[in-house]
């Protein structure tokens, strides 16, 4: 005799492998040995084997979503937070997840139930949140950080407060600058004015329970809201925390020292106006682009292809746009399609086009035209200074450096008039059309005079510009170590001596004078030591890129005070000079990461975004700017945080089954099916799923089948209630 079911299911004795009833037939055919096979355990297990196999559809969606479910989360958190880098609607979410589940056949994404309007926001929330969260343990971390900040205006007409943090990163050992918030400055404030901004600041420092004291610099555009003597948000920010250094940005700077240069030559100013006149004219007419292209291929004998043509036409447009010295950009276009420009004003001027006309005239003359090459000469140096002020890694000391070698090439172009010659060997070469334009010996001196002009007057502004630095950035730099005398030259005590006082006044200026007294001369014998050890340990081992200047990432100065940072056991020997140290590096010299957070809030906040709340656009820019890769392992471990800390926010349980039953006159009326009440979150949506029904119906059959072969129900306490298979659902 067989046992059918042991039998399919290969039912073993777990001590001796006897296969009786299963792959060996009993021989005992009598009705005591079927009665002991039928209550033994071996049976049992396979009748519960069997069962569970009936119900295996529902045990196993049931198994698989418990397994499944933090990776399918990590999942859905992942594509949120690619959505928030790449500046997608959030709305987007629930159509990728779809398009993602159906085209690439990611089943395991249907355990996502969690698909509610708040949910998907909880999940932008957090994201933004748990990025911030980080940001601010390390912020914690340093001994000093510093404030970026400027006003933006978004497309709802909103005037936001867009700030960032500098400071010290322990972790990676380096200066790091990160969003910090946007904030509504007229949600509480009737006006924009220094007190709203100043409390706007301080409230976000203090709900981020950073320490007011550690704030060590603080970084604007110069505007007179900002930087006022008397009623100045630095002035205010000062009264917290007088040790603040305020900088105004070098960037700003150095745009309005050329802005002052060109106003105070008029002819500058003119050739100015020109260019934005002449990009006027063809940003919004396709009919005069299609001219000049037109004209273009048959003076250079070219034949552009569709994509080409896009190219040529795209980089007219951006001619005149302005920008930080994006007049070097336009000059350099209209310098290097002179003839072509010429030409199509020429054909519009035939037209009758009263704008073409007015720019031939004033364009076609030696006077612009050698203009525009000594602009073409002047600009790149400009440009080039602006590009290094603006960038991540710009510390105090390569403000005099950058300036002085700026100067320099001004000046050099000057000695050998190199747009002069320029123009003389180029004049000749120009077609038919600019045959009148001479270059006589009058014109020449007119424009070697506005050449000697307007370079004397670059280099005043800059300098009458950059020459008010403060006295507590112009101390820290003796900090570079090739400033520092050896032990054997004249001068090496005495070296620093003056500037560690600077220091220790400013620093200490609120402690007691014998207390203040007392830490200036632990400093400067922590200076009169560490000197020592410049010379000795320091200076040999400076990379050969930093110590020539060639590095693109740091430099001399910012080198030694890293070193400072990051050694662990500099903490025992300079106590005084590192948090000097972390001030430094922590102080904004430039006030170009609030410009770049106002173009990504442009990018977020959108026409067909302008509705997003503000804790939700701050949330979106802390992943934006902030952000790692989403694939890299930083990213990944931020993804899994969140899901960590969503999870936890609260209790998302599924509602209780309800049966829905027709009552008098069609009424229906709804019944719960246990007695216990169970209390749901408003953020989970439930419906009644197909799989309890079916495993359900499965059930009843099982039992059935049980009754039919006369097994007693004593193996049924696995499923005393139809409630269990709801409990092991919570989806």
């Amino acid at each position: 005799m067989y046992c059918l079911v042991c039998k399919k299911h290969h039912i073993k004795h777990p001590h001796n492998q006897r296969e009786v009833f299963a792959a060996t037939p009993s021989i005992r055919f009598k009705l005591d040995a079927i009665t002991t096979h039928n209550k033994s355990s071996l049976h049992a297990a396979a009748l519960q084997t069997e069962m569970i196999q009936k119900v295996s559809y529902f045990h196993q969606e049931v198994t698989k979503k418990s397994e499944v479910e933090t990776s399918v989360l990590e999942g859905v958190f992942s594509t949120a937070y690619y959505l928030m880098k790449s500046f997608i609607a959030n709305r987007q979410l629930l159509p990728l997840l779809n398009f993602i589940e159906k085209i690439f056949h990611v089943e395991d994404l249907k355990y996502f139930n969690h698909r509610s309007a708040e949910c998907q926001s909880e999940i932008f929330m957090t994201l933004g949140e748990t990025m911030k969260k980080s940001l601010l343990s390390d912020v914690k971390k340093s001994p000093a950080f510093g404030i970026l900040t400027d006003e933006v205006c978004d497309i709802s007409v909103t005037e936001n407060l867009m700030t960032f943090i500098q400071y010290y990163n322990s972790t990676s050992e380096s200066v790091c600058t990160q969003f910090l918030s946007c904030q509504n400055i007229l949600s509480e404030f009737s006006s924009a004015n220094a007190d709203a901004i100043t409390k706007l600041i301080l409230s976000e420092l203090k709900d981020d329970d950073l320490d007011v004291s550690k704030f060590a610099g603080f970084s604007s555009d110069g505007a007179a809201v900002m930087v006022g003597k008397r009623a100045g948000v630095a002035t205010l920010l000062k009264a917290e925390n007088p040790s603040l250094i305020n900088v105004h940005c070098v960037c700003h700077r150095l745009a309005l020292s050329c802005t002052d240069s060109n106003e105070s030559i008029n002819y500058i100013k003119t050739i100015e106006t020109l260019l934005r006149q002449l990009w006027q004219l063809f940003e919004n007419s396709p009919k005069k682009m299609a001219v000049y292209l037109k004209t273009q291929k048959q003076l250079k004998e070219i034949s552009m292809g569709e994509k080409a043509t896009k190219i040529v036409s795209k980089r007219l447009k951006k001619a005149c746009r302005t920008r930080w010295l994006s007049l070097e950009a336009s000059v350099r276009a209209v310098h290097g399609d002179y003839e072509a420009i010429l030409h199509t004003l020429s054909i519009l001027d035939q037209s009758g086009d009263a704008a073409a006309t007015g720019l031939m005239k004033k364009m076609k003359s030696i006077k612009f035209l050698g203009t525009l090459y000594i602009m073409r000469d002047i600009l790149p140096v400009l440009a080039d200074l602006s590009k290094h002020f603006q960038k991540d890694s710009l510390n105090f000391s390569d403000i005099r450096p950058s300036i002085n070698l700026a100067k320099d090439k001004l000046k050099k172009l000057l000695e050998e008039e190199t747009p002069m010659q320029s123009l003389q060997t180029d004049i000749d070469s120009f077609s038919d059309m600019c045959a009148e334009i001479k270059l006589n010996n009058k014109e020449l001196k007119e424009l070697q005079s506005l050449f000697e002009k307007y370079v004397n007057a670059l280099i005043n502004n800059i300098t009458r510009r950059f020459e008010d630095s403060s006295d507590v950035l112009a101390a820290l730099g003796i900090f570079d170590p090739l400033s520092v005398p050896l032990q054997n030259q004249p001068g090496f005590k005495e070296y620093g001596i003056a500037q560690i006082n600077i220091l220790a006044d400013h620093f200490h200026q609120l402690d007691e004078p014998e207390t203040k007294t007392r830490k200036t001369e632990k400093m400067q014998s922590e200076w009169q030591s560490f000197k020592y050890h410049i010379n000795d340990v320091l200076k040999p081992v400076i990379p050969e890129d930093v110590r020539d200047g060639s590095s693109k990432s740091t430099n001399t100065t910012e080198w030694l005070l890293l070193q400072l940072l990051r050694n662990p056991t500099f903490e025992n020997f300079y106590p005084s000079l590192i948090p000097i140290a972390a001030a430094a590096v922590a102080i904004p010299i430039t006030n170009a990461w609030p410009e770049r957070g106002a173009s990504s809030l442009k990018n977020i906040k959108t026409k067909l975004r302008n509705r997003l709340g503000e804790a939700m656009l701050e949330n979106i820019l802390h992943v934006c700017i902030n952000g790692p890769a989403p694939e890299s392992k930083e990213g990944q471990t931020i993804i899994k945080a969140a899901v960590d800390s969503w999870l936890k926010a609260k209790n998302r349980r599924k509602v209780a089954k309800v049966n829905k039953i027709s009552g008098a006159c069609g009424v229906v009326v709804k019944e719960t099916l246990n007695d216990n009440v169970i209390s749901q979150d408003a953020s989970v949506q439930t419906e009644e799923n197909p799989v309890i029904v079916e495993a359900q119906e499965v059930l009843s059959e099982v039992r059935q089948a049980m009754k039919v072969m006369a097994i007693e129900n004593e193996n049924d306490s696995d499923f005393e209630d139809e409630s269990d298979f709801e409990d092991d659902c919570c989806w």
